[in-house]
């Protein structure tokens, strides 16, 4: 009897062990991942997915979050090692990435880490907290990640600081966009045949120098070109997108010819189009000026597609500041900073993929726009609204630098939320419908296409938000970061906006649908924390004591009543 119980012992070990072998081959072969979550966080795209298990070369990641870290940011260190883990499941060892202590180390050490860092232009960004015993302490962190690819580095700033959240909220936003961060640099630095854009030329738009720092990120993506129409209509089909920042003069209508059918075939535009000719560089020079309405010549194309820049300024509460000259107690003129009710502060829409998680971005004479023409095969998405304290002067209008001495009477601010950027999508209609083509145009111009394919194109009523401040000094020019403010210290989102508006034109594969993720913020309830904790902290020791040792009781109560006999 005992001799075939042991045999039926070490058979069924035996199909225990080969089942065992037989499942870890399985698993070997084909594994699936479950999340539980409902914002389903720990998921990854298809697109990131297909992004990964295609990559040709190893891509090496460098993360600066480690060491001795608060409670907040070892969260977001430990968000950045799971996605990092997911990358390396589907990148395989294309993927290869480490945590980095930037405190670790000798002096000579840290000195020169920190000096590698800077030259990439990674600076220790400073976190204020309050201890227990209620002091105010300052530590320095690295939010940063560099991503290195046969001799090609590129840093990636990883922590979000939006002005009006706090701590934990720009965290968790923060660790909302890690996904896309990633997948944006992995692209970047693999990227080998780069789509063409084009900054129209040929009616006073603004120059290389005033665009010269979103010419530069743009380029990282495409091929950044310049150029005028010159009564080719086809001059524009190779470009993804195009950017008419800031027109001055009339468009001819060989040129609305050209852009209307580079949109019915496809073509993407960002309009950039200020309605009231006024500019701060003339005020500066008389003091006081008359803004009156631009005749552009395109309001009945724009009209067309649905949209209508009216020839209005715009004066917000929530507005920038300016330098200011005045007179000090000793005669001596100073440079004083004023709020400036005519660069309102605009408010980015916060579910769409292009504004989400971005600060507020400066205007400069801003004017509204309307939308028109309701039938329309389009969906119309509002990217920028000003305050809920907005006034609007009708053209012509009467400046002066004068206005920032007077006190704004909020009671004459009775607007609220204006538009002042809107992306429209969809099927659009020629503005040359029913028309004839422009004589000097109908030599290369093919069938005109009354309707156009599925496109994009996004307007915005101010010319001046994509525009860099230049200086010089002696003689050579220095480009300005775009958005930034020196007299506050800030960067608003002018840059970002631009940015992601362009890479969301020219975004066919919903990449760009990553920026739209969203998690819930689950905060502690901190008077609960404070009034409870020792409460909750002997519920948390002895309740798992005292379930263990109930258990205990239960088993041993159990064998002797199973076996006393």
């Amino acid at each position: 009897m005992k001799k075939v119980n042991k045999i039926k012992d070490i058979r069924n070990l035996v199909v225990l062990v080969l089942a065992m072998v037989l499942l870890n081959l399985l698993g070997g072969a084909w594994f699936f991942r479950l999340d539980l979550t409902t914002e389903k966080r720990y998921s990854l795209s298809d697109n990131t997915k297909e992004l990964l298990a295609g990559l040709d070369n190893p891509i090496d990641i460098k993360v600066y979050l480690k060491g001795d870290l608060n409670v907040d940011f070892s969260k977001f260190a430990r968000s950045i090692g799971e996605l990092m883990n997911e990358f390396s499941i589907y990148g395989g060892r294309n993927i290869q990435y480490q945590f980095i202590n930037p405190n670790d180390g000798t002096q000579k050490e840290k000195k020169k880490m920190r000096e590698e860092l800077s030259e990439m232009g990674l600076s220790p960004q400073p976190v204020f907290e309050q201890s227990e015993d209620g002091r105010n302490t300052t530590t320095h962190v690295y939010p940063f990640a560099v991503l290195t690819l046969d001799d090609i580095r590129l840093p990636i700033n990883l922590l979000d600081n939006i002005k009006g959240f706090s701590g934990a909220e720009n965290l968790n936003k923060s660790i909302e966009g890690l996904e896309f961060k990633f997948t944006d640099a992995i692209r970047r630095i693999t990227l080998d045949d780069k789509p063409r854009i084009a900054f129209l030329e040929g009616h006073g738009e603004l120059d290389e120098l005033d665009v010269m720092d979103i010419t530069d990120h743009l380029s990282q993506y495409y091929q950044v070109e310049r150029g005028a129409i010159a009564n080719d209509p086809t001059i524009l089909d190779p470009y993804k997108a195009i950017i008419i920042a800031k027109p001055q003069s009339q468009f001819s209508e060989s040129d609305k010819f050209a852009i209307d059918q580079y949109m019915m075939n496809g073509g993407r535009v960002l309009w950039l189009v200020d309605a009231v000719n006024i500019t701060l560089d003339s005020l500066r020079s008389a003091s006081e000026t008359i803004g009156m309405m631009a005749d552009l010549n395109i309001e009945d194309q724009l009209f067309k597609y649905g949209v209508r820049i009216n020839p209005v300024l715009i004066q917000d509460i929530q507005a920038a500041m300016i330098p200011i000259t005045v007179s000090g107690a000793g005669g001596e003129p100073k440079i004083v900073p004023a709020p400036w009710l005519y660069s309102p502060l605009l408010i980015p829409q916060p579910d769409h993929p292009i504004s989400r998680n971005m600060n507020v971005v400066r205007g400069e004479f801003v004017s509204s726009i309307d939308t028109v023409n309701s039938q329309l095969d389009i969906t119309r998405t509002v990217l920028l609204r000003t305050s809920r304290y907005t006034k609007v002067d009708q053209v012509p209008v009467f400046v002066s630098l004068g206005f920032v001495n007077e006190k704004p009477d909020r009671r004459a601010f009775t607007q609220s939320f204006m538009p002042v950027s809107i992306i429209q999508e969809g099927i659009f209609p020629s503005v040359f419908e029913n028309r004839m083509v422009p004589q000097n145009m109908s030599a290369n111009a093919g069938p005109v296409k009354n309707r156009s394919v599925p496109t994009k194109m996004m307007v915005v009523a101010d010319g001046d938000l994509i525009k860099n401040e230049v200086r010089f000094k002696n003689s050579n020019p220095k480009i300005m970061p775009l958005g930034f403010d020196q007299l506050s210290g800030q960067t608003f989102g002018n840059k970002d906006f631009i940015l992601n508006a362009v890479n969301y034109l020219c975004d066919d594969s919903g990449w760009m649908d990553l920026r739209a993720r969203s998690y819930t913020l689950r905060l502690l309830d901190k008077n609960k924390v404070a009034n409870e904790s020792l409460y909750w902290k002997v519920v948390n020791m002895v309740l798992p004591l005292l379930s263990i040792l109930i258990l205990a009781l239960v088993f041993t109560f159990y064998r002797r009543y199973r076996y006393r006999r």
